[in-house]
C-alpha cells in the first residue's frame, strides 16, 4: 500500500506580508487565521447534501447548530478561506462573506465555472515542469454553500512565498524556479490562457517544478483585449509580485541575475510573438475597485 505524503501546512504561515497594498484588510476572525479549528459540516434545506461551512460564514448566516452533522479538524492556509484537511490530505476552498484585501471572499457560481473551464484549457496544453492541483467543484442551491475540493499531489511541496522569504532553496534553484515561472506563464499566454501567478498560487518542489493552485483565478482572453491582458497580468503578477519579491528577499542577487531574468523575458516574448504594449497596467493602490489603469513600463520589459 502506497503512503501518501501529507502536506506541511506550517509552511503556509511564513507569508510575504507586503504582497498587496491592502494586505492589512482582513475581516476573518483572528482565531481562524493561523490556528487549527473545528470546521462544521452542515445539511440544511438549501444544501441537499452535507457541506463544509467556514465558522465565520456559519455565524454570519446565523445557521442552526442542530444542522451540524460532523466537525472536522482543519488548518487555515495563507488565503484564510482555503483550509487544509489533514485527514483527507486536501484543500477546501470555502466562501467567507467578509473582506480580505480588495474584496468580499464569497464563492459565486462563476468562480466554479471558471475552475472547470481552466481545467479543460490547461489539460489541452501540457507543459514539462508545470502541473496544477485538480479541483472538484461542488454547486449548492445557494452560492453561500458552494465549495471546492483541491487535490494535493504526493510530492514535497513548498509555497513559493515560503521559498522566497526563508531562502530554503539554494540560489541556483531559486533562479530556476523564477525562469520556470516566466516561461510557463508566457507559454500559456501564447494560448490565450492567463495564470494569476501571484506567490500564493504557486507551489514548488525541490526539483524546481511548479504546481499551480486555485484554478478559479485563471482567465481566457478575446483578441481585442489581448495586449492589455498581457500588460496587466504579466507585469503585475509575474514581475511585481514574483520577480521583485524574489530580489527583495535575495540581497545576494545583483546585476548578473537581473540580466539573466531580463534576457529570458525578452527571448520568450519575442519567440512567442506576443503583442505586449509599450506600457504596463495595474490597479490603483488608493482604491479597492479593481479598475485597471495604464502605468509606466515595467523595468523587466524595458529592453531599450
Amino acid at each position: 500500500m502506497t503512503t501518501v505524503r501529507p502536506y506541511n501546512v506550517n509552511r503556509e504561515y511564513v507569508n510575504i506580508e507586503n504582497y498587496s497594498p491592502f494586505c492589512r484588510v482582513n475581516e476573518v476572525s483572528p482565531k481562524y487565521q493561523r490556528d487549527p479549528f473545528r470546521l462544521p459540516v452542515v445539511r440544511t434545506a438549501v444544501t441537499f447534501f452535507p457541506v463544509p461551512v467556514h465558522p465565520d460564514t456559519f455565524n454570519d448566516l446565523q445557521l442552526n447548530p442542530v444542522d451540524i452533522v460532523e466537525e472536522r479538524d482543519v488548518f487555515p492556509t495563507s488565503s484564510f478561506r482555503t483550509v487544509y484537511d489533514p485527514y483527507d490530505n486536501l484543500f477546501l476552498k470555502l466562501p467567507i462573506l467578509r473582506r480580505i484585501t480588495r474584496g468580499l471572499r464569497d464563492l459565486p457560481y462563476i468562480q466554479l465555472d471558471r475552475s472547470r473551464r481552466a481545467t479543460e484549457m490547461l489539460t489541452k496544453f501540457p507543459l514539462q515542469g508545470f502541473s496544477f492541483l485538480p479541483e472538484e467543484c461542488h454547486y449548492a442551491a445557494s452560492p453561500n454553500f458552494n465549495f471546492i475540493k483541491r487535490e494535493i499531489p504526493d510530492a514535497d511541496l513548498y509555497p513559493w512565498f515560503y521559498v522566497i522569504k526563508t531562502r530554503c532553496f539554494d540560489k541556483k534553484l531559486d533562479l530556476a524556479c523564477a525562469i520556470n515561472i516566466i516561461r510557463s506563464w508566457l507559454f500559456y499566454a501564447s494560448h490565450r490562457i492567463f495564470l494569476e501567478y501571484h506567490t500564493q498560487n504557486i507551489l514548488v518542489d525541490p526539483q524546481g517544478d511548479l504546481y499551480y493552485r486555485d484554478l478559479s483565478d485563471v482567465n481566457g482572453s478575446r483578441p481585442k483585449v489581448l495586449e492589455e491582458m498581457l500588460a496587466l497580468v504579466f507585469d503585475r503578477t509575474v514581475c511585481s509580485q514574483n520577480i521583485d519579491h524574489l530580489f527583495r528577499y535575495r540581497p545576494d542577487w545583483g546585476s548578473k541575475e537581473q540580466e539573466i531574468i531580463k534576457d529570458v523575458i525578452k527571448e520568450e516574448i519575442a519567440g512567442r510573438a506576443l503583442p505586449f504594449p509599450n506600457y504596463s497596467m495595474g490597479f490603483p493602490s488608493d482604491a479597492t475597485e479593481r479598475i485597471p489603469v495604464k502605468i509606466s513600463l515595467s523595468s523587466w520589459r524595458d529592453f531599450s
